[in-house]
């Protein structure tokens, strides 16, 4: 069991340095990269990095993780081992190529990975939480950080798409305003 303890302590500091890696990297490209910054640019570049690390190295370490420790976090969660975990580890793998390709396209793509990455996390909480309050589940793995920390993602990555929603709106119309003013002038 100490073995699992350890490897739930390493799953949350991963979880924390991945989602705190998703802030600072993003204002440090803003402080010290971009030449020609833009305050409308805040909200797509949170965004584009909450995918990459929120969605994409969370995903492929999740997978990881259900793959090469099938049996460990098996008896972690309080349930027997399965074959099954391997599908869970390719659909993690699956939608954490989504988020590593995310910053690549544009906002539909963004917009589909989220969804997929919220169903999938905010269901795993249902599940787990369904499991400890009926049918009594306390293992180290169900009643724990994971659950609350993954709707806890999935509201940060929502929160991201719909601020970037918003300045995009914001902007578009502000072009919009400006093009026909220049029209008007002509």
């Amino acid at each position: 069991m100490t073995g699992l303890i350890s490897f739930m302590n390493l799953n949350i500091i991963l979880s924390l340095a991945l989602f705190f890696a998703s802030i600072i990297i993003p204002f440090c490209q803003i402080i010290f990269i971009d030449k020609y910054f833009r305050f409308q640019n805040i909200p797509e570049i949170l965004l584009k990095y909450a995918l990459f690390f929120n969605v994409g190295c969370l995903f492929i370490t999740g997978c990881a993780g259900q793959f090469l420790y099938a049996p460990e976090i098996s008896a972690g969660v309080g349930w027997g081992w399965s074959p099954f975990q391997y599908e869970l580890a390719f659909s993690e793998l699956g939608l954490g190529i989504l988020g590593l390709i995310s910053p690549l396209f544009t906002k539909d793509f963004w917009l589909a990975t989220i969804i997929a990455a919220a169903v999938w996390l905010v269901g795993g909480s249902a599940v787990h939480l369904y499991s400890l309050y009926f049918e009594g589940n306390m293992a180290i793995t169900t009643a724990n950080f994971v659950i609350i920390w993954n709707i806890l993602i999935a509201a940060w990555l929502i929160a991201c798409y719909l601020a970037y929603a918003k300045s995009w709106t914001r902007f578009y119309k502000l072009m919009t305003e400006w093009s026909r003013s220049r029209k008007g002038n002509s």
